[in-house]
């Protein structure tokens, strides 16, 4: 070729001779069903020819690819993934899914034996499944079918366009079977495949929430639905399901991978400080509002900011009656007042007393107390002693070394529940509600105050000779009675 020529040659013309020559070593080893990459080369109004690395022109339907304002969304240069519908007269038909274009019972029969997808839309329900319209063939999807997991409502589907694998065809046509459920689970297995190479625990990921159960949260990582537990929610014991919504975005943190069974764990409240961190910002001695988040036998927990807890024993919740239920008190889901007693962050524990609108004997009782002689109702017995209601309300304890029946005696039978007692005070001490008592002691108090309204009654009608006589007995009584 001389200068002149290839100086006349036009960019069109080489472009063209590379091409064929670059088809001259391409070869045409495909088959209807193949899944192809390409790039599209030329689009005209009814059909977009794409480049698949083949000697044979491929061509795949603009409608495939037309907005709803007419307009085409692929340009010259754009790539495209597809699959093989047919060949012959040199040409390869595409299709990007089969149920966007043009249709016919061949086409079906064609995805039937070479699985390829295809795509319609749900046009209602009937008994056991779904008709699902393909480019107006109509087919039937059971309900078993349509999801990995059975939709909450079955009409949530209707109307939508879904992409199904064809799983029976017969009467040329006339009866197709298809299944959404088939073709998800091998995009989920191609998904995970991708997933296991690049995931591991202790990773930050975002996610879609695409599932909301009463045990946790479902979220898309990227094709694989991964499960946020109930309990990786919140640090909180309440979480308000109503925070979540299908369809947003959230992080959270890969906690287990457990490839082999198909699932992967993760946690939300990972991402957020550890309360017990916070605990410090309290004080013992605090009045504070929290919510009772459960009960116990012994008593109720209560939360004073989300994941922070203190405990409520049975025996803090009234000043002057017994608790024996911590339901008598309170119920899940109150908003009380209570009182920080002692809070012990290394072990997690803070003790809290209800606050409620009582009069506390503790409070107004004071000294006037102490070596008084009192009447009370036995609560319980214990093999230490046995703990006594006051008629004020305040709760005390006779210590066995200080009940008069010894220490041989059967303490259950000697001393009842719900039986009267008279007692002495000997020992007060209200910061901790503290209240010592002695049946040994309220004998000789008894004594001593019966013989000052005697010797008082012999003071006024002027018998001093008596008095003299009844003050040394009354001395000797005193000794008796333990200060």
């Amino acid at each position: 070729m001389s200068s002149e020529e290839q100086f006349e040659q036009t960019p069109d013309e080489e472009n063209f001779e590379q091409m064929l020559e670059d088809s001259l070593v391409r070869t045409d080893n495909f088959a209807p069903g193949d899944q192809v990459h390409g790039k599209v080369i030329f689009i005209e109004n009814e059909n977009i020819f794409v480049d698949i690395s083949g000697k044979s022109e491929a061509v795949i339907s603009a409608e495939e690819f037309r907005n709803d304002d007419g307009s085409i969304s692929l340009k010259t240069g754009d790539e495209v993934e597809a699959y093989i519908v047919s060949m012959g007269g040199g040409e390869i038909n595409l299709t990007s899914k089969i149920g966007r274009g043009h249709l016919n019972p061949q086409m079906l029969e064609t995805a039937y034996r070479d699985s390829i997808p295809v795509e319609g839309r749900v046009t209602g329900t009937t008994k056991g499944g779904y008709t699902v319209a393909l480019s107006g063939i109509q087919c039937f999807c059971p309900f078993s079918q349509i999801d990995t997991r059975t939709p909450r409502n079955e009409e949530d589907l209707v109307s939508k366009i879904l992409s199904f694998r064809i799983i029976q065809y017969g009467e040329k046509g006339r009866n197709i079977v298809l299944s959404r459920k088939a073709l998800l689970e091998e995009e989920r297995k191609i998904k995970e495949e991708r997933l296991r190479e690049t995931l591991n625990e202790g990773d930050i990921i975002s996610g879609t929430v695409c599932s909301i159960q009463k045990f946790g949260i479902f979220i898309d990582i990227g094709g694989f639905e991964a499960l946020v537990p109930r309990s990786e929610l919140s640090w909180s014991r309440h979480v308000d399901m109503d925070n979540f919504t299908p369809g947003s975005e959230i992080s959270s943190q890969v906690l287990s991978i457990d490839w082999e069974n198909g699932r992967v764990t993760l946690s939300i409240r990972n991402l957020t400080p550890e309360p017990w961190k916070r605990a410090d910002s309290y004080t013992a001695g605090q009045t504070v509002n929290g919510r009772v988040v459960n009960c116990i036998k012994t008593g109720a927990f209560v939360e004073l900011e989300p994941g922070l807890e203190g405990f409520i024993h049975v025996s803090r919740m009234s000043f002057i009656k017994r608790i024996n239920r911590p339901e008598d008190a309170v119920a899940i889901g109150d908003t009380v007042s209570v009182k920080i007693l002692s809070i012990k962050s290394d072990e997690k524990r803070i003790s809290l007393e209800l606050i409620t609108d009582e009069p506390d004997p503790w409070q107004s009782s004071g000294d006037d107390l102490l070596n008084t002689l009192q009447t009370g109702i036995i609560e319980n017995v214990k093999s230490a002693g046995v703990n006594v209601r006051l008629a004020n309300g305040m709760l005390g304890f006779i210590p066995r070394s200080e009940l008069s029946s010894g220490n041989n005696t059967d303490m259950q039978k000697a001393y009842q529940t719900g039986t009267e007692i008279r007692v002495a005070v000997i020992r007060i001490e209200p910061e901790d509600k503290k209240l010592i008592l002695s049946q040994r002691n309220a004998a000789a108090l008894q004594e001593s105050e019966e013989f000052k309204k005697f010797n008082q009654g012999s003071s006024a009608a002027g018998d001093s000779s008596l008095g003299s006589l009844f003050k040394k007995e009354f001395d000797e009584i005193q000794k008796k009675i333990t200060p």
